[in-house]
């Protein structure tokens, strides 16, 4: 299936190997399976037209080191909100940055 913008440009194409692989995928145990110490981020838009926002409230539920930010109007591309995106994931990045590993020594 071919996803094309209003002017009837060629976007991205979903073949049925990426359908399947999306309904099979185990949301709950993915979701489960990340560390603690992974700093998650979702953001979601509340006309998102794809996938629920429902959706990214569940994956809230379950994964203890995440935040969530829900854009109010923002549909499944964003396509207003680019600069929002842009403060929003800088600010989580700066926030309690993730430490490096330590060097090993030589």
């Amino acid at each position: 299936m071919d996803v094309r913008d209003n002017a009837g440009n060629l976007e991205f194409r979903v073949v049925k190997q990426d359908i399947q692989e999306r309904l099979s995928t185990d949301m709950h145990r993915a979701s489960i399976s990340i560390p603690h110490q992974c700093r998650v981020l979702t953001i979601h838009g509340s006309a998102d037209e794809l996938v629920p926002v429902e959706d990214a409230h569940e994956f809230a539920k379950r994964i203890s080191n995440h935040v969530i930010r829900i854009m109010e109007g923002a549909d499944h591309k964003y396509k207003l909100q680019q600069q929002e995106i842009a403060s929003l994931i800088l600010d989580f990045l700066q926030s309690n940055p993730v430490e490096p590993p330590p060097q090993a020594s030589l």
